[in-house]
């Protein structure tokens, strides 16, 4: 699957984040109860919810790049993407609850579960992802900015290429 900047850099976190664990040497398997409720816990993952937003976006503006489409190829194309993004979003749950299932015991992870089906656990995931569009906008944060900005000041590297003088003749 070729994934737009938006949601690859989210999967490329991911394998970082997980990847070191694997490399590190697993330990023994998790028995398939406690894989089982990694899944469900990994299905209602707020990390997998961000990628399905954002994929459905990515969907919806390949399906706006094609140009004019009659109603029958409109409707192919959602049905292709709705497969593709489903399809996709299976397999990072997939890879969530594998991971899930070696960072955490079966305990916790029956306590995540347990908390993610209660009334607070679902006003939680619902309240959370409308948080979402208020970090769009970060006014005034650009934190590549302010490190380099610190950096410039205190060490002297980092800092922006002074202005070339202008030919005034």
């Amino acid at each position: 699957m070729t994934l737009g900047r938006g949601w690859g850099l989210a999967v490329l976190w991911l394998g970082l984040a997980f990847g070191a664990h694997a490399q590190a040497g697993a330990p023994a398997a998790p028995s398939a109860e406690t894989l089982a409720v990694a899944r469900k816990v990994a299905a209602r993952d707020d990390f997998l919810a961000m990628l399905r937003t954002a994929a459905t976006k990515e969907a919806g503006e390949i399906e706006m790049g094609l140009g004019d489409l009659t109603p029958e190829q409109k409707t192919k194309v959602e049905a292709i993407a709705a497969a593709k993004v489903a399809g996709g979003m299976n397999r990072i749950a997939d890879l969530l609850a594998d991971a899930y299932a070696a960072r955490f015991t079966p305990e916790e992870l029956r306590g995540m579960d347990a908390f993610l089906e209660s009334a607070a656990g679902q006003a939680y995931s619902q309240r959370l992802m409308a948080l979402l569009p208020a970090l769009t906008n970060l006014k005034g944060f650009d934190l590549k900015k302010d490190i380099l900005t610190e950096t410039c000041a205190e060490i002297g590297k980092g800092c922006p290429p002074a202005p070339k003088p202008t030919d005034t003749k």
